[in-house]
């Protein structure tokens, strides 16, 4: 899974992807040098990466970066730096989000963090496909239908007005509860 929130990486606000696929976390080379992080030498590791580029990636470069999240949060960590093409300048995998706490809730569009605080997830155009297709199986005992059933592909169009990511769910309760019909009770005894 994906999320991509608004944070910031030494106190410059940015665009962070959220993957939980990525086991580590990265920053691209150029992002790194505009903000002039902390390189972290002599660690003696390094690291290669399939899947972000075609073919394999190598690097040995680590730096230390601070990562804020919401308000409050606010973390150092050390990231790997490479050019990637993730469309973001950095990514923080599972080696981030484990230790921190995060968890992705893609039901109510937020990323919860370790107080319940919640950073709501960033929705694009791109995202969005403008139909959605389905495939369906059908089948008939009837006669019109040759035998073993028949697949039909269709495409719906999308409601043109975006559903709200973030949705508070007292409002909604409070919503629900001035608008749908109320059911009386009776509490006089019944003649018998």
């Amino acid at each position: 899974m994906r999320a991509l929130v608004k944070g910031a990486v030494d106190d410059t606000r940015i665009r962070i992807l959220l993957d939980t696929g990525a086991n580590v976390s990265v920053i691209s080379a150029s992002f790194a040098k505009k903000l002039r992080v902390r390189e972290v030498f002599d660690h003696g590791r390094s690291l290669e990466v399939r899947g972000i580029n075609p073919g394999i990636m190598e690097t040995q470069r680590r730096a230390l970066v601070k990562v804020t999240l919401g308000w409050k949060h606010a973390y150092e960590f050390e990231v790997w730096i490479m050019d990637h093409s993730a469309g973001v300048d950095v990514v923080l995998g599972m080696d981030f989000m484990i230790p921190a706490g995060i968890r992705l809730d893609l039901f109510h569009g937020t990323a919860r963090l370790p107080d319940e605080d919640m950073v709501p997830l960033l929705k694009s155009k791109e995202s969005e496909e403008p139909v959605a297709t389905s495939v369906a199986s059908l089948s008939s005992h009837s006669s019109d239908l040759p035998s073993g059933g028949q697949e039909v592909s269709f495409r719906i169009p999308r409601d043109p007005a975006p559903a709200p990511l973030v949705e508070d769910t007292l409002a909604h309760y409070t919503y629900l509860a001035q608008h749908l019909p109320r059911k009386r009770c009776s509490t006089e005894a019944s003649p018998g």
